[in-house]
């Protein structure tokens, strides 16, 4: 889940937030003006609801920030990459890239969530009690307390990719020495808690539930989706482990002078290659980006004469880049999405290929096809 607006920066961690928190964030306001608030704190105005829910909104966004930012600094301090934080629809999510290296460490960047959130509920009800003689503050708090109790004992649930699941993930792990077996029995349990949820969301409907019946039955389709996602990208990993990037590369590269318009690419060197992807260089032979096919063919006609390729290129700095004896799985967890932009393969300072997910797919293809036997 990637963020549609970017906040900034936090303990050097990018934070963001979906689209679709917009909607959250305006169905809780509304929740604690019309129907919490007027009820805890009687006697007050309109207005002063409104604008105290949505500061009772941001708050619960910020204890949601607060779990997120936990999983990503405990990851990376056990050697996982953290490619940000995504606030969104179901609360959060921190985009980890690669796996953890032990059970305990798994444990650990589970289990600090949960943690977190049970201490700001602590937090929420001293302050409460502290401010009870107002009664508009003390019923935010109060209900902020209620929340984070309540996001808590929700991330414990063992099913991916809450907390709970990936704790018993990690307990699995350990027993059986193996990851991919601990995940793929931790999923298993957790399909069952997701068709609970769908089934107890149906029955809710029925029964009169509207909204929240939906919600639930929802909620625990995104459980099944996203623990088969899981799954497979471990199973993806261990077909990947010790096969080298020289298996997968595209092998040999052909370069282009950037100084060549887009149109003459597209009309003079496009059609004699099956490649999308060129890397370019200066006069001097230097490599000063990449450029891809399918972002050349969107430029407008009239503007592709003009145009050089270095005008559009991505800067050679930005490109991710690798060696042919890497592992292709400590390849992607290194990276992460960055595959989708391309990797440059160099062997002692000279560009010997390149590295698609379609390359990568291929080999996934061979391995599965010829059996290979997952790796602990």
């Amino acid at each position: 889940m990637n963020p549609s607006i970017r906040l900034g920066r936090l303990f050097g961690i990018e934070v963001g937030f979906n689209w679709s928190l917009i909607f959250i964030f305006a169905l809780v306001t509304w929740t604690l003006a019309t129907n919490i608030l007027p009820i805890t704190a009687p006697g007050y105005g309109a207005v002063l609801y409104w604008v105290i829910a949505a500061v009772g909104a941001v708050l619960f966004y910020a204890s949601l920030l607060a779990h997120e930012l936990s999983h990503a600094i405990v990851a990376r301090r056990n050697g996982v990459k953290v490619a940000g934080i995504t606030l969104w629809l179901f609360g959060g999510v921190s985009r980890l890239e690669g796996e953890p290296k032990s059970a305990r460490a798994e444990a650990l960047i589970a289990a600090v969530g949960p943690l977190t959130s049970f201490v700001v509920a602590g937090v929420a009800f001293v302050l409460a009690y502290v401010t009870s003689a107002n009664a508009l503050l003390s019923g935010v708090l109060a209900w902020l307390t209620f929340v984070n109790v309540v996001l808590g004992l929700f991330n414990l649930v063992p099913a991916f990719p809450l907390d709970g699941g990936r704790i018993l993930s990690s307990l699995l792990w350990w027993r059986s020495g193996s990851r991919q077996r601990g995940v793929h029995n931790a999923v298993r349990v957790g399909r069952v808690f997701a068709y609970l949820m769908i089934a107890g969301g149906v029955l809710e409907l029925f029964l009169g539930g509207g909204i929240s019946g939906i919600w639930m039955a929802f909620l625990g389709w995104f459980l099944l989706q996203a623990a088969a996602s899981e799954e497979a990208g471990s199973v993806v990993r261990t077909l990947l482990r010790s096969v080298p990037v020289s298996a997968a590369m595209t092998s040999p590269v052909v370069t282009l002078p950037d100084w060549v318009t887009v149109e003459q690419f597209l009309e003079s060197v496009a059609p004699n290659h099956s490649f999308t992807t060129y890397p370019v260089h200066e006069p001097s032979g230097k490599l000063t980006g990449v450029v891809r096919l399918s972002d050349l063919v969107r430029i407008p006609s009239g503007e592709r004469g003009q145009k050089h390729l270095i005008d559009v290129a991505r800067p050679i700095a930005e490109v991710p880049v690798t060696n042919p004896r890497e592992d292709l799985s400590a390849l992607i967890q290194r990276i992460g999405a960055g595959l989708d932009q391309r990797v440059l393969v160099f062997d002692n300072g000279t560009l010997v290929g390149i590295v698609s997910p379609a390359d990568v797919a291929r080999v996934l293809t061979v391995r599965q096809t010829i059996g290979a036997a997952p790796r602990p």
